[in-house]
């Protein structure tokens, strides 16, 4: 699957159920916020043909908006696509892992 245009193919983390102390599970899922970059599309193209380059890169972590983007399957597998304007930004880590 190759993106077009400025679209971002996102994969995501569904989080587990929770439980509480007394054992309740909870079902209520809150959609995921962040992800890792798996696709990135070629750029938008301007009005004279250029292409603008792309930010974000495969391998980024990033942070987009609650409702951001379509849930799409690839081979079975589910990722948001969205525009890059639909993320808000990159999630840089220091060398011990910690965003």
């Amino acid at each position: 699957f190759k993106p077009l245009s400025d679209n971002v193919l996102i994969d995501y983390e569904e989080k587990d159920e929770e439980k509480t102390k007394g054992g309740i599970i909870m079902t209520t899922r809150e959609r995921p916020q962040q992800g890792i970059v798996v696709k990135v599309g070629p750029g938008k193209k301007t009005s004279t043909g250029e292409r603008i380059e792309m930010t974000v890169k495969e391998g980024d972590e990033v942070k987009f908006a609650a409702f951001a983007g379509k849930e799409i399957k690839v081979e079975g597998k589910e990722y948001f696509l969205m525009p890059e304007s639909d993320i808000q930004g990159i999630i840089i880590k220091d060398e011990q892992g910690n965003g």
